[in-house]
């Protein structure tokens, strides 16, 4: 070996060993940050009664949770009704995070902990900030990729970077930040359980209308009423999936009522009765991205107190909205004597 080639592996030695030295002195000086089992937001278990919002972002949506004193409603969805279970489960959870590992502090390396700024192109994080009454700022995170598995703990983890702040951690908890309106809803919108369905009559103009019937309160069958000779169902259970169609009936969004637009030749009704008394009218229309539907409830003036009396609630309930419903809900409130059968063969 030459002195030459000698010299200069000696000097790739000391340059290896120099950069090892300044990894591990950077490495170390990450891994003893005085944060780490610390929380990452100390004072919010103590201030959790005084949020009084909720702003979640992403590249596709944001939802605003507001909290009054007749609790949690959605700004988006024309302050309808949130979960409370479910706001009250988001503070806590941000509260009960903490510092677990720190990890780089590369902006070129966010991307595949998925904690790009929430805003940015193909970015898959979300941003959550936390407020109270007065507007301060209580919580602000932007929060990327579960670890559902974190040794040394019972809870799993999340990465996380605090705005303004360069490095990334793997923070231990978990945060539940969906971006579906549906998620944080009260979704339930009425229950009428098929049981109880004597007729239904599905209106879908200018096809002649689709009606359901059962004989009798104690009957399991639904019939297909009008059905032409040497036709058959389809499939045979589809009058009473369509009978049942009110049955734990839960939205997908919601709105006040006059802000989507029941234009006469865009809305179907489907009229529901009940062997009890009770008369369900549903209006739907395709508008804003799904099938929206309202609903009108009336008793018969022969109707048990009962009746009467659930006929007002769900009133009541429902009287001040539209919901937009599930695209296999909406199909069956609209379907047409065509959709339901075929020739007999």
């Amino acid at each position: 070996m030459s002195p030459k080639t000698i010299i200069i592996l000696a000097v790739l030695a000391i340059c290896t060993t120099i950069g090892a030295s300044l990894a591990v002195s950077f490495d170390s000086g990450a891994r003893q940050d005085s944060r780490i089992g610390a929380a990452l937001f100390p004072d919010l278990i103590d201030e959790a009664n005084d949020v009084a919002s909720i702003t979640l972002k992403s590249n596709f949506s944001t939802l605003t949770l507001d909290r009054s004193s007749v609790g949690w409603t959605l700004r988006e969805s024309d302050g309808y009704p949130v979960q409370t279970v479910k706001a009250n489960g988001a503070v806590l959870d941000l509260a009960f995070l903490r510092f677990h590992e720190p990890k780089t502090n590369r902006p070129d390396k966010y991307a595949k902990l998925n904690l790009l700024d929430f805003d940015a192109s193909d970015s898959g994080s979300s941003y959550v900030i936390v407020r109270d009454k007065d507007k301060a700022v209580l919580a602000e995170l932007i929060v990327g990729n579960s670890k559902f598995n974190l040794p040394g703990t019972k809870t799993g983890g999340v990465y996380v970077r605090l705005p303004g702040d360069a490095r990334a951690w793997l923070a231990q908890g978990n945060v539940n930040l969906n971006g579906q309106a549906s998620h944080w809803l009260e979704r339930s919108i009425l229950s009428i359980t098929r049981d109880r369905i004597k007729r239904v009559e599905v209106g879908r103009p200018p096809a002649k209308p689709v009606v359901v019937t059962k004989q009798s309160a104690k009957s399991l069958v639904f019939s297909l009423q009008g059905m032409p000779a040497n036709f058959k169902l389809l499939y045979k259970g589809e009058p009473a999936l369509i009978a049942s169609n009110l049955e734990d009936l839960m939205l997908e969004d919601v709105r006040k009522a006059g802000t989507i637009a029941f234009a006469p030749g865009n809305t179907n009704k489907t009229v529901f009765e009940t062997f009890d008394g009770l008369g369900i009218i549903v209006e739907t229309t395709a508008n804003n991205g799904g099938t929206w539907a309202r609903f009108a409830l009336v008793a018969k003036p022969d109707a048990a107190p009962s009746v009467t009396t659930e006929a007002k609630k769900l009133t009541e309930r429902t009287k001040r909205w539209v919901y937009r419903v599930p695209a296999f809900r909406a199909a069956r409130f609209t379907k047409s004597m065509a959709e339901l059968i075929e020739p007999a063969r």
